[in-house]
């Protein structure tokens, strides 16, 4: 049938059709050689319509095509309880956030932080390198946290080390140190706060860091590090404790 009636079957828009093709998710059954017209087989409604209700509850491309390709409800039944369950772990993290939010606008001025500022020995760090997005700095950062883990960071506290200024998307590395390694952090003066609470929150901390780097005439420079003195995996949120640091011009 043409896919204009196919369309109508499915309860579908002729573009939604045309953009499941172009996703690889919903070839034609046939299309013609001179017209370019898409032909589709009324057995192909089914998996439109899967596809339909996947992608209106937010399902990504990925797993889509992980069903659509699956041998046996059972392995249906696996793709979308691990979906599940990373959706569930997303929850906990925005509830998270917004509790933070919450407590923060009930008492903006709770979270104190003391800045020290002190000269450091030039360190290097092994470890893992990646592309991070601004718009996704914890997911990126707790990626490249599980890499260097499983790189064999050791029992170190994991570092971060990120630019002075965000970018859309900038190269983060996460490691511990160690003389062989390949990232070098300088030495000179840094300054260094420490924030017990969410990651969430980190924010704060920053701007109480930077403010007091700018009050007091020093002038910042990169890198900028994230030191995870508690395992987030094992330690509530409210305790997690985290080391920032920002180098100084000497």
């Amino acid at each position: 049938m043409p896919i204009g009636a196919f369309a109508r079957l499915a309860r579908l828009t002729v573009k939604a059709v045309r953009h499941y093709d172009a996703e690889g998710l919903l070839a034609p059954a046939h299309v013609d050689p001179h017209s370019a017209y898409r032909y589709y087989r009324a057995d192909q409604v089914p998996t439109a319509t899967t596809i339909a209700v996947l992608r209106g509850l937010d399902v990504p491309l990925p797993v889509v095509r992980e069903v659509l390709a699956a041998a046996d409800a059972d392995r249906v039944a696996q793709v979308l309880a691990g979906q599940r369950a990373r959706w569930a772990a997303e929850l906990a993290r925005r509830e998270e956030v917004l509790r933070s939010l919450d407590g923060l606008l009930r008492a903006p001025g709770r979270v104190r932080y003391d800045v020290a500022v002190a000269d450091r020995a030039p360190v290097r760090l092994r470890g893992v390198t990646g592309p991070v997005r601004a718009d996704a700095l914890d997911a990126g950062t707790t990626a490249l946290c599980r890499r260097a883990v499983a790189a064999g960071a050791g029992r170190e506290p994991l570092v971060a080390v990120y630019p002075l200024d965000l970018a859309e998307e900038m190269d983060v590395t996460v490691g511990v140190p160690d003389p062989a390694g390949t990232t070098a952090l300088p030495g000179g003066p840094w300054a260094t706060t420490l924030h017990v609470g969410p990651y969430a929150e980190l924010p704060l901390a920053y701007t109480a860091l930077l403010e007091h780097v700018r009050e007091r005439g020093h002038v910042a420079r990169a890198p900028v590090t994230e030191t995870y003195l508690a395992d987030p995996g094992t330690t509530a949120p409210a305790e997690l404790v985290t080391r920032l640091a920002v180098s100084l011009e000497p």
